[in-house]
This record gives structure tokens, C-alpha cells and sequence, in this order.
């Protein structure tokens, strides 16, 4: 038969301290395990020879080595960066003066193009004005109205044309008019009209 050892577990103190997990797991065991569970006596605790066990002052220092490697990398990573950003704000404000700069020179350009356009088109209009008998100076109002698509200009100075033609074509009628005779006329001729009357 066995015998049963119902003397607490000896833990050893140097293995706890070194390997926190297989502790855990070993403590996590004994709490599952019942406490009247019987052992066997050939079996001896399991535990590792010192010398394979890493020193914790050595896993320790190389931890820091680790650390100070990573924070080394990572401060020249963020040094890199920011110049990387630097060069790119230096390299972006240059293009961007010289997007203005076309832009401005582009604005020019577009300006000076709708400037001959119009200058064009209104040269246009105004020799079709002329043509229709309006002076010089109501043919450039016109096509500069017509242009500039003010349609209530464009008909006041249509209305304008049409008062001084009306004007001019009654001074034209008055001149080519004869003169008329009276019926008291100095002279032996007598109105046709009249003499059919046989007076």
C-alpha cells in the first residue's frame, strides 16, 4: 500500500522567484488538485538543475539592453520623421508659390483674352449698327449693350435711333416739299382745282 504524506507541499523559493508562470501553473495544479489526494512516494518534485535556470539580474540587464535599443530606434525613427515632414513642407511651399504664380500668370492671360474677345465682338455689333443708319456714337453704346446682354439699354437706345430717324426723315420730307400756293397768289394762275369749278 502507499503511504499517504499529508505534510504541506515545501515550495522552493528560488524557482517561485524565477519563473512566475510554471509557479502559477504549478499553484493553479495544487488548487485544482484536492487536499487528501495521496502522493506517491518515488516521485520527487520536479525541479530544474541551477545551472540551465537564467540568472535574473542577467535576463534583467538584457531587458534594458532591449529597452535602450528600442528607444534609441524609435527616437531616430521620430527624427526621421519630423526632417521628412520638414522637407516636405519646404518642398510643397515651393510648388505652391509656383501654382500661385501660374495661376496669377493664367488670370492675366485669361483677362487679357476676354479683353480682345470683347473688343472683337463689339467692333463686330457695331459695324452692323452702322450699317443700319445709326451714328457713331449710339452703334457703340448698342454693341456694347448687345455685348453685355443688357436688353432694356439695348431697346432705349433702339427707341433713341428711332426718335432722331423719325426726326430726320421729317426734316428730309420738309425740304424736298414744294411750297404751297395760296389763293390770293399775285399771278394769273389760278389753282387747277379752282378753275374746274369755273369761277
Amino acid at each position: 500500500m502507499r503511504k499517504q504524506n499529508l505534510e504541506p507541499l515545501r515550495m522552493n523559493l528560488q524557482l517561485f522567484a524565477e519563473n512566475p508562470i510554471k509557479d502559477n501553473a504549478s499553484d493553479s495544479k495544487a488548487e485544482n488538485e484536492p487536499d487528501n489526494v495521496p502522493e506517491d512516494d518515488d516521485t520527487e518534485p520536479e525541479t530544474e538543475p541551477e545551472d540551465d535556470k537564467p540568472n535574473l539580474a542577467e535576463e534583467n540587464a538584457s531587458l534594458k539592453v532591449q529597452l535602450a535599443k528600442m528607444k534609441k530606434a524609435m527616437d531616430k525613427a521620430t527624427s526621421d520623421t519630423a526632417r521628412y515632414k520638414k522637407q516636405l513642407r519646404e518642398k510643397q511651399s515651393a510648388e505652391e508659390i509656383a501654382l500661385q504664380e501660374k495661376a496669377e500668370k493664367e488670370a492675366e492671360r485669361e483677362e487679357a483674352y476676354q479683353k480682345l474677345l470683347k473688343e472683337n465682338t463689339v467692333t463686330k455689333y457695331e459695324k452692323n449698327f452702322l450699317a443700319l443708319g445709326y451714328s457713331e456714337e449710339l452703334a457703340t453704346k448698342a454693341a456694347n449693350a448687345q455685348y453685355d446682354g443688357d436688353t432694356e439699354e439695348l431697346f432705349k437706345i433702339q427707341q433713341d435711333f428711332q426718335s432722331a430717324l423719325l426726326k430726320q426723315k421729317e426734316a428730309e420730307w420738309a425740304k424736298s416739299r414744294p411750297n404751297p400756293q395760296a389763293g390770293n397768289g399775285e399771278g394769273d394762275d389760278m389753282d387747277a382745282f379752282l378753275k374746274g369749278f369755273g369761277a
